[in-house]
């Protein structure tokens, strides 16, 4: 017999009959779990639902101690998609102590985060080709625009590339960031 972390429940999975609120209820508590495996798991549920009322208690999760829940407080913010995350997930891309930036670029990109896209320019220059091609990635989908940008690429190709979208944001800055200061 060991001491196996109990998982969240999963929302809407229970017996017949049984109140969907009290599994969301259920899920809000775990949150605050001594068991770091039940608070990631209740972060990836409560990113599952459709329910804004979790924003609040996933960014608070954003500071947890272990970086697995961070991580899935994080992908849970981006597939609620409530822009009222943005500043939140803005502020961990300059946090040192945060852990992956992969996360929260995903999160980023998933909720439009236009006032993002200095810092995945920036991001194009990581030390980590994986941060590097989530950057790129996430800058192609949000601006729709195509600029080849290979993450492993020998250091005079990224930055060609580099140049090429420091350029295109020091021209389109303006309204791109009018436009983000719409959608608040």
């Amino acid at each position: 017999m060991g001491t196996e972390p109990v998982p969240a429940k999963t929302a809407g999975q229970g017996a017949p009959g049984t109140d969907q609120g009290a599994d969301f209820d259920q899920l809000l508590r775990d949150l605050s779990h001594r068991v770091w495996e039940v608070r990631r798991n209740a972060c990836e549920e409560l990113g599952s639902l459709a329910d804004q009322r979790a924003v609040p208690p996933l960014i608070r999760l954003l500071n947890d101690p272990v970086g697995a829940v961070r991580f899935a407080a994080a992908e849970a913010l981006g597939r609620l998609g409530d822009r009222s995350a943005v500043p939140a997930l803005l502020a961990l891309l300059d946090n040192p102590v945060f852990g992956a930036y992969g996360p929260v670029i995903d999160a980023l990109a998933s909720l439009r985060a236009q006032q993002a896209i200095p810092a995945f320019i920036r991001f194009l220059r990581d030390q980590d080709p994986r941060v590097r091609s989530l950057a790129a990635n996430a800058l192609m989908v949000m601006t729709r625009q195509f600029i080849s940008f290979k993450a492993k690429a020998a250091v005079e190709e990224r930055n060609a590339a580099i140049a090429q979208w420091e350029a295109w944001w020091e021209k389109n800055k303006n309204t791109i960031l009018k436009s983000a200061a719409g959608q608040k």
